[in-house]
């Protein structure tokens, strides 16, 4: 099927003569209107970056409370043990509430930018 491109013969060219034997078709009255309208309702996708913001936002959050939990350990003083330190952490401040203050934070950004995210992200953050 390869030809000679200085001959410039299309008249001998199979796949020419392969579309002038297939039937012609003629769009139809409201073709352009029709395009025109899907055009503007389709909606753009979206970036796959954004898909990667849920992740990291609770991974950074995530690793900021690591870091309070680190940080209030150390300033936190025990009794003086022979020159080691003990740290106590008062039993109202638990990880379950800390975490429980976190997915509330969490559900009231994104109720503040519904759009933002697909009905999976969504669902994901409700719990279900």
């Amino acid at each position: 099927m390869k030809r000679d491109p200085s001959t410039g013969d299309l008249d001998q060219d199979p796949v020419w003569d392969l579309l002038r034997q297939s039937p012609s078709l003629r769009p139809g009255p409201n073709f352009a209107s029709n395009v025109a309208r899907a055009a503007r309702l389709e909606e753009p996708a979206k970036p796959w970056w954004s898909k990667l913001w849920i992740p990291a936002s609770i991974g950074g959050a995530f690793a900021g409370a690591a870091a309070l939990i680190a940080v209030v350990f150390t300033l936190q003083s025990g009794t003086n043990n022979g020159g080691t330190t003990v740290a106590t952490v008062p039993a109202d401040s638990s990880l379950a509430d800390l975490q429980e203050n976190y997915e509330t934070e969490v559900l009231l950004a994104a109720s503040d930018h519904l759009a933002d995210y697909s009905d999976e992200e969504l669902v994901a953050l409700i719990g279900f």
